[in-house]
């Protein structure tokens, strides 16, 4: 470990150790890694035999349910009493954490911010950022080793899970040498790959099924299919009868297409915003497409939000997407 994590672990720890009363929370629409971090954050600070609380805008993915705890996470915010500090993990931006709970963890008296975006902008009191990490659960892991807390299952489950979604099951490029020896760690510590795999891949529902077919409708191919794009629009839901949780993952069936570069979907998501996930092959970093527009996350796997009409707001993006490919140092607009 190098000087640098080891003091910034150091400075968590330390600030951990001051408190008793917390609050953690993580970004909007919480995928596995969010999910995993969460929840290992509320074992760890638990097993410290502090008072935590664990809180998302929007209600967990039903994949995630078999993780511990996971129903005691809250959705409203907490009161100003109610912690003396508080925790974000895997959230870029302080903003990410959502409306409903930005105005929370701002009163918070000391902010801990825990993430691995490589456009993290950073904030709070103490901020570990460590943008070579597979996952906020790879550090979580960390975390637990410099605190002497080997995990349990339960804990070792939480951490897997955060690993194995956000390196795409092994396939993506974060995938390295040191995430199979702390996997292999993990399973010794009582996590089984079978079962959470199952969990995570192999639950569907038939509502979050319809909701794919109707998105993979909308699939279409650009720059001689080196782009991908499809849209989720709020009629889907309806018809569908399902909801954007249910959505999560899917911009992985787009980036499957073994001609894609680069995979988009639009998401609809109300309040005149367009919400538009990127996934990317090889050196192409969507990124810095996503930071045109006030987003951010990794290389090869990045989001934002655009005001506009869900349509008009595609093809605008598709251009910039097109531009960008083509070699231009940075995409224009229309």
């Amino acid at each position: 470990m190098n000087e640098f994590k080891s003091a910034k672990i150091r400075e968590v720890i330390s600030a951990i150790r001051h408190y008793d009363r917390f609050m953690i929370a993580t970004h909007v629409h919480p995928d596995g890694d969010a999910m995993g971090a969460l929840v290992a954050m509320q074992l760890i600070l638990r097993r410290l035999g502090k008072s935590v609380v664990a809180y998302t805008q929007d209600p967990y993915p039903q994949e995630y349910g078999f993780l511990a705890n996971v129903r005691e996470i809250r959705n409203k915010p907490p009161g100003p009493a109610d912690h003396e500090a508080a925790i974000l993990v895997d959230c870029g931006d302080l903003e990410r954490v959502g409306e409903k709970l930005l105005d929370s963890v701002k009163g918070a008296g000391f902010l801990i911010n825990i993430d691995h975006h490589l456009v993290n902008k950073p904030f709070g009191n103490v901020n570990w950022i460590e943008t070579s990490a597979s996952s906020a659960c790879e550090m979580l892991f960390d975390l637990c080793m410099s605190l002497s807390l080997p995990p349990d299952k339960a804990l070792a489950t939480a951490l897997y899970t955060g690993i194995l979604t956000d390196t795409g099951s092994f396939r993506f490029s974060n995938t390295n040498a040191r995430v199979f020896e702390i996997i292999s760690t993990l399973t010794g510590f009582g996590a089984d790959p079978a079962r959470i795999a199952g969990e995570v891949y192999d639950s569907a529902t038939p509502e979050k099924l319809k909701l794919l077919a109707l998105v993979l409708g909308t699939m279409e191919f650009h720059a001689s299919s080196r782009i991908v794009t499809a849209e989720l629009s709020r009629s889907m839901l309806s018809d569908s009868s399902s909801n954007y949780v249910e959505s999560e993952g899917f911009i992985n069936h787009l980036r499957s297409i073994k001609s894609a570069e680069v995979a988009i979907l639009f998401r609809e998501v109300g309040d005149g915003l367009i919400h538009i996930s990127m996934r990317s092959r090889g050196d192409i970093n969507v990124a810095r497409l996503a930071q045109l527009h006030g987003g951010g996350g990794h290389k090869q796997a990045a989001a934002c939000r655009i005001s506009g009409e869900l349509h008009p707001v595609r093809s605008m993006f598709i251009a910039e997407t097109i531009s960008y490919l083509n070699g231009s140092r940075r995409p224009e607009n229309g």
